[in-house]
């Protein structure tokens, strides 16, 4: 009896506590609801999903477990606060619109949120018949078209999205410029939206279509992600009716660097690489020492783009002094077909006579179509400089009668040639005056614009670096290299990769990161924060002088 009665008091007090639990968690739940417009729907209908908060936190819903079911739009977000009774309640309400992938009964998980979980929920999707399926994916449909199904890095992979419809279908209002994010790639639009009219099995379609191109960053998969749009439809035999039409989402390779590519050279990759030269003046075949001679070098490479090109350098010449131009870089669309172009000017001045040899200029790139290593040229040229030419002299052989003429008008204008003497004297010294007082002030603004170059350099956030090398991350430390240099330069992303190539540890650097990001391979990072500091600050010194040396011979000039 006594073991009966324990027995009974245990399970009393097990009920007590399950129910204390309830009371207590129960209200903890319900700080976070999901709810559905509707709990049946027709197939290719869509459902509002709405998440509620009340628990004033500032997590956010992770809708991502909805993906594999259901194609996401729309989603919008409001807040409501409200007291009454000097009591504080703060509702947040998130609103999705969800179009299943098929039909049947759908399970909605439970939709995480910070430490929560909303309720799971049911949808029952009814399918149609399939001549009504039929008829609607023949009324409006998505079309993805894509150039690649595996490209390599850094080169064009052109993209299309179509959406075609017919007379009876009524479209909302769809951006002339619509945008297409693409995680680890670089998009180019190629224009606006493009109207046309097509016929495929004897329907006549209106078109409308968007194209882009793209540019992985890195090797692995990249992900072009789909979309939807509700369309009505009329004029047809069934009932008018509003549907939601989905662009499927499309996954590309990125193949790695070939093995063969040359470690030591940059990736540089191209359907075709054209080089072209031209030289001022046209008449070359010989030179005076002192006299300049400008070599405009231009690159045009197809399928490549103005951040993947090379900079154009020229290495030191014998007997010539080489000052380059900043180089002009675009991206350009020819035949519907992205080129990549530059074009870079070398002013070469002469400075002892003789023969002087302008070298070949070499290009390695890799033909992403052959999937070969090939290298362009420009051939090399020999010219010959003299020295400058001596002016003709006076000759001394006069007669007599020459001689008293020109001593008379010697004797005549004696006063007036002093006189026009002394006045070029003055103008000459006036000249050196001025010149020295404007340098003075160029001295005093290079020392001052010097100096508020350093302090910005000096301040400068190198913690993106830190972080990058602490998580031995060397995507995310290459991005914040450029985004660090760009910012002690104040050069474009352009410039920065220039600037990094033409320095012989940066462009070390860069090439071990790009090999590393490129070939999808988890590395040991060898080098420390010291080290990429260094380089950095060198590059952004570098600039900074090269800047003002620009500068006063530009002014001297």
């Amino acid at each position: 009896m006594v073991n009966l009665a324990m027995a009974r008091v245990q399970q009393s007090a097990w009920l007590v506590a399950c129910a204390l639990a309830m009371l207590v968690s129960t209200p903890l739940l319900a700080q976070v609801t999901a709810t559905l417009s509707a709990d049946v729907i027709v197939e290719f209908e869509t459902v509002t999903l709405s998440v509620k908060d009340r628990s004033g936190s500032n997590a956010q819903p992770d809708f991502s477990v909805l993906s594999n079911d259901f194609e996401m739009s729309q989603v919008s977000t409001n807040s409501q606060i409200s007291i009454v009774n000097g009591r504080y309640d703060s509702v947040k309400e998130w609103k999705l619109e969800l179009t299943p992938k098929r039909t049947g009964r759908v399970n909605l998980p439970r939709i995480p949120f910070g430490n929560q979980a909303t309720n799971a929920l049911r949808l029952q999707v009814n399918p149609i018949s399939q001549r009504e399926r039929d008829y609607i994916r023949k009324t409006a449909y998505f079309e993805t078209l894509v150039s690649h199904e595996e490209q390599y890095p850094q080169t064009a992979i052109y993209v299309t999205r179509r959406l075609l419809y017919t007379e009876q279908t009524r479209i909302p209002s769809i951006s002339q410029q619509k945008q297409l994010d693409i995680e680890n790639a670089t998009v180019l639009s190629l224009g606006g939206r493009e109207s046309l009219r097509e016929r495929h099995d004897d329907t006549e379609y209106y078109v409308m279509q968007w194209r882009y191109v793209v540019f992985a960053e890195k090797s692995g998969e990249i992900h072009i992600p789909g979309e939807a749009t509700r369309i009505g439809i009329y004029g047809n035999r069934f009932r008018p009716q509003v549907r939601t039409i989905v662009a499927d989402a499309k996954t590309i390779k990125i193949l790695p660097i070939p093995a063969e590519y040359p470690h030591d050279k940059p990736w540089f990759p191209a359907s075709d690489v054209r080089l072209s030269q031209t030289y001022e003046p046209n008449d070359i075949a010989s030179l005076v020492v002192g006299d300049a001679l400008t070599r405009t070098i231009e690159v045009q490479a197809k399928n490549s783009y103005e951040s993947a090109l090379l900079p154009v350098e020229l290495g030191s010449i014998g007997g010539m002094r080489v000052y380059p131009e900043l180089a002009s870089v675009e991206t350009v669309l020819q035949n519907n077909e992205v080129w990549g172009t530059q074009s870079r000017t070398f002013n070469l001045i002469p400075f002892e006579h003789g023969n002087v040899v302008l070298p070949v200029f070499r290009l390695i790139w890799w033909d992403v179509d052959a999937k070969q290593v090939r290298e362009s040229t420009l051939p090399a040229l020999t010219l010959t400089t003299e020295s400058p030419a001596q002016l003709p002299g006076m000759s001394v052989d006069r007669d007599a009668s020459d001689e008293r003429g020109m001593a008379s008008d010697a004797t005549s204008d004696l006063q007036p040639r002093e006189a026009s003497i002394w006045l070029y004297v003055f103008a000459v010294l006036a000249l050196i005056g001025w010149l020295v007082v404007l340098l003075l002030l160029l001295r005093e603004k290079l020392a001052w614009w010097r100096q508020n170059n350093q302090e910005s350099a000096a301040s400068v956030d190198y913690s993106a670096v830190r972080n990058a090398l602490s998580q031995a991350d060397p995507s995310m430390l290459r991005q914040a290299i450029l985004r660090v240099t760009g910012r002690s330069t104040g050069a474009n992303p352009v410039q920065v990769r220039r600037l990094l190539l033409s320095d012989p540890d940066g462009r070390e650097l860069l090439q071990k990161l790009d090999q590393t990001i490129y070939h999808n391979e988890a590395i040991d990072l060898q080098f420390n924060f010291k080290y990429v500091k260094q380089i950095i600050d060198s590059i952004s010194e570098k600039y900074i002088d090269n800047t003002n040396q620009n500068d006063v011979e530009a002014l001297l000039t």
